[in-house]
């Protein structure tokens, strides 16, 4: 069965983003080998990808500058969102407005024997929780302190979390994996 699984980088005081919207700040602990190794794992187990519009339009750019490569391959990629975002040639995007709870089943088939990303930003996570759609929590820990920017879930959500499986994946990250609800 299809689980919805929010696989995020967090600072050591819970956030994902610094306080001008960057997570450029997290770069040098992605390119750690644990990291790195487990992030592959992960994504190999993904068949679609569900992200808010900000974020996309952030990957676009990046993408369209040659910063950074389109990440997605050929997966379905899902945008939420609430403006016309640019596409990307070759890849297979939907766009979509609405609640979460009503799009999740067709995220799910089109994800087939494989899992959803929620990628995030942070408030749609949040709106995940809220809708009783996450199913789990991926949350690669590093070493900094940036006290400020955008929280896990960018709003206050409170639900119950049952930890599955604490990795360290070296370099003083650790990865903690939770169930939600």
């Amino acid at each position: 069965m299809t689980s919805f699984k929010y696989y995020v980088g967090a600072s050591i005081d819970g956030f994902i983003a610094d306080r001008n919207g960057s997570v450029q700040w997290f770069t040098p602990y992605a390119s750690q080998p644990g990291v790195k190794k487990h992030f592959d794992e992960f994504f190999e187990t993904v068949g679609a990808v569900v992200i808010g519009g900000k974020t996309y339009e952030n990957i676009v750019r990046d993408a369209t500058e040659g910063s950074v490569p389109w990440v997605f391959g050929d997966k379905p990629v899902w945008v939420f969102t609430h403006h016309e975002l640019p596409t990307l040639p070759g890849a297979d995007l939907t766009f979509i407005r609405g609640e979460v709870g009503f799009w999740s089943r067709d995220i799910a088939q089109s994800a087939g024997a494989g899992d959803v990303w929620v990628v995030g930003g942070a408030d749609l996570a949040g709106a995940f929780v809220e809708a009783d759609a996450l199913d789990e929590l991926l949350l690669v820990t590093v070493p900094e302190v940036l006290g400020g920017g955008a929280n896990l879930f960018g709003r206050a959500i409170s639900t119950q979390l049952s930890s599955l499986e604490i990795t360290d994946l070296g370099a003083d990250i650790v990865l903690s994996r939770y169930a939600i609800g």
